[in-house]
């Protein structure tokens, strides 16, 4: 007895991107269409950044409580949109698509799913969208199925990169949750990212695997698909974001989110604190800079000339920067580092200007 599945990647588009942005494909987890009695025990969801793209790496743990049953399973992803080419919305922007079950791979098909004959609802799949399909063979009891892909993420005027991952179609299955679930995030080092506060009614539970500081009081609310959404500052050092839950039920998707300068330095400390880089965007303005640096005070040409120290870890003697900075997400000051050898690759240009003013200041009063 046959009964039809869908594994898929579904994009939660962003609208209005116009050549504002664009985005390519995203992630998804495994969801079933018709009748069902396969429970989803367990998922390892491994999500790798790899600049522009996003490494998957799935391992999926289900039951089946019945006799072996093979099942039509399909992989949807739809085309990319926004400022692309013509060409990379010909194409599925998916690169290294992989499915193993009980250790032997399986052949698959690819078509758009207006040619595909499957029946699916709208808030599914569009007739444009590219499908992946296959079959699978559930035996009685734990059949394991690893999954591994790469998709491009998308982009916009506030994010260098955006990436969409569904995981509130995990909760489709007989169980309607996920027993045991991990999330393994790295999304390299040194970075300051947006993930979601939650994907309930809770907060998550984020753990650092390494270096790094989770914030959730942040300023900043960014804005996805048209909505205000609250969301966790997390800045890594070196390692990797984790969040571990059982009976997981999430009613909300995951978005990584790695804003620009601009929109990044909103969530660098809580919102009761006062951020002394109001100006950053003003100052990383060419037109504007260095009229702005002349109105600076010594205290703030101080504190902007030693951000890329702090950034890196140094541990400040000065009582005063030390405090001041203590405050922000990234500062980790680090007692073993030493300034010899620091490289002012993040503020080049504006801390030499930074500099000159300073002496330009020191001049004016003798």
């Amino acid at each position: 007895m046959k009964y039809t599945f869908i594994l898929f990647l579904l994009l939660v588009a962003c609208t209005g991107y116009g050549n504002d942005g664009s985005f390519y494909a995203a992630g998804n987890t495994l969801i079933p269409l018709k009748e069902n009695v396969v429970q989803l025990k367990k998922e390892i969801l491994n999500l790798t950044r790899r600049s522009d793209d996003m490494q998957v790496d799935i391992y999926f743990e289900f039951f089946n409580p019945g006799e072996e049953k093979e099942l039509l399973v399909g992989f949807v992803t739809p085309p990319a949109a926004g400022d692309v080419s013509g060409d990379a919305e010909a194409h599925p922007q998916i690169a290294g698509f992989a499915v193993m079950v009980n250790n032997s791979l399986l052949a698959y098909k690819i078509t758009r799913m207006e040619k595909s004959g499957f029946k699916l609802g709208k808030d599914i799949a569009q007739g444009d969208d590219f499908v992946y399909h296959f079959t699978v063979k559930f035996k009685k009891g734990i059949t394991v199925i690893r999954h591994s892909y790469q998709y491009r993420g998308g982009s916009s005027v506030e994010a260098h990169h955006e990436f969409l991952y569904r995981l509130t179609t995990g909760a489709t299955w007989a169980n309607k949750e996920i027993e045991d679930f991990e999330l393994n995030i790295n999304m390299g080092d040194d970075v300051v990212f947006m993930a979601p506060y939650g994907f309930n009614t809770k907060k998550a539970d984020w753990n650092i695997v390494g270096i790094g500081k989770v914030n959730t009081a942040g300023k900043a609310t960014m804005r996805f698909g048209g909505e205000d959404t609250r969301e966790s500052a997390v800045y890594i050092r070196k390692g990797s974001l984790q969040l571990k839950e059982k009976h997981f039920v999430p009613t909300s998707d995951l978005s990584l989110i790695m804003p620009r300068l601009y929109i990044e330095y909103l969530s660098w400390c809580p919102a009761n604190e006062k951020n002394d880089f109001d100006e950053l965007k003003e100052f990383f303005d060419k037109d504007t800079a260095q009229a702005r640096i002349r109105n600076f005070s010594n205290a703030q040409l101080r504190l902007y000339r030693n951000l890329h120290y702090a950034r890196k870890g140094y541990d400040f003697k000065d009582p005063v920067l030390r405090q001041t900075f203590n405050k922000y997400i990234w500062y980790i000051p680090d007692p073993n580092l030493k300034p010899e050898g620091f490289t002012e690759y993040y503020f080049n240009k504006e801390v030499q200007q930074l500099l000159e003013e300073e002496e330009h200041k020191r001049n004016a009063k003798k």
